[in-house]
C-alpha cells in the first residue's frame, strides 16, 4: 500500500514582541543556532516526513535558506512569504503548497516557535490523519480552570473536558485548499489558528492527535530561558 505524502508546513512570520527580544523569536540564537532550526531538524529527521517549507517574512528569506543549507537540512524545499497576520501567513502557505505538491499530500501545518515537538507527536499526528482526515496536537488539562474577568472567577470548567490544541494540525492538502475557498466566501479574514479556523467552519469532528507538556510555544521571556536550558542538553 502507497503511503501519503507527507509535507510540514512551518509558520515563522510572527514579530513576536512578547519576548521581547531584539529579533522575532524563531531566530533567537540557542546554543548557536535559532530556534527555528530546532524545529526544523525534527521534522527533517523524521522518516514519514518527505519535505519541509517554511513560511516566513520576505526579509528573513534568504537567512532561512542560507542556515538550512549550512545545517544540511536535506527535505527543506523552501519559503513562502509570511502576511500580516498568521491567518494570512497560513493561507499564503496553502496557496504556495497548492501549486507545488499534489491534493492528496498530508499537511503537517507546525509554529516555528515549538522547537520541541518530538517524533512521537509526528508520527501520530500521521497516524490519526490516516484513520480519520484530521488531526490536532493537543494534551488534557491538568489544573482547575476558572473563568471570569482578570478580577474574579464566575465559572468553573471541569479539566476532564478541556484540552490545550497544539500543533501540528494536520489535513489533506485538498481539505485545506476548500476550507480557505470557504473562509472567503463566508468573509473570514483572521483566526487565531489551523484549528480555530476549522471550527469556526464547523469541520467537525476534529480529532486528538498526541501533544506532549514539552510541545511548548515560544511565547514569553521566560519561555526562551526554558527551552534554552534544555537545549544545552539535546
Amino acid at each position: 500500500m502507497t503511503r501519503s505524502r507527507n509535507i510540514a508546513l512551518i509558520l515563522a512570520g510572527g514579530e513576536g514582541t512578547r519576548a521581547q527580544q531584539p529579533v522575532p523569536k524563531q531566530y533567537v540564537q540557542i546554543e548557536g543556532i535559532p530556534v527555528l532550526a530546532y524545529t526544523l531538524r525534527t521534522f527533517d529527521r523524521h522518516p514519514l516526513i518527505d519535505a519541509i517549507y517554511v513560511v516566513c517574512r520576505d526579509k528573513w528569506r534568504a537567512y532561512v535558506e542560507q542556515f538550512t543549507a549550512e545545517l544540511g537540512f536535506n527535505k527543506f524545499r523552501g519559503t513562502f512569504v509570511g502576511g500580516e497576520s498568521s491567518f494570512d501567513s497560513l493561507r499564503n502557505g496553502i496557496q504556495g503548497l497548492a501549486n507545488a505538491e499534489p491534493d492528496d499530500a498530508v499537511i503537517l501545518v507546525h509554529d516555528g516557535v515549538r522547537p520541541l515537538v518530538s517524533a512521537d507527536i509526528i508520527s501520530d499526528s500521521i497516524r490519526v490523519c490516516g484513520l480519520h482526515g484530521n488531526a490536532i496536537a493537543a494534551m488534557q488539562g491538568e489544573e482547575a480552570y476558572m473563568a471570569g474577568d482578570e478580577e474574579k472567577a464566575t465559572e468553573m470548567f471541569p479539566r476532564e473536558q478541556l484540552w490545550g490544541a497544539q500543533t501540528p494540525h494536520t489535513f489533506p492538502l485538498a481539505t485545506l485548499m476548500q476550507a480557505f475557498t470557504e473562509a472567503d466566501k463566508r468573509g473570514i479574514t483572521t483566526s487565531q489558528s489551523l484549528y480555530t479556523l476549522m471550527a469556526e467552519l464547523g469541520q467537525w469532528p476534529l480529532y486528538k492527535s498526541r501533544g506532549e507538556r514539552v510541545n511548548l510555544k515560544i511565547t514569553n521571556p521566560e519561555d526562551i530561558w526554558f527551552f534554552s536550558r534544555l537545549a544545552s542538553v539535546l
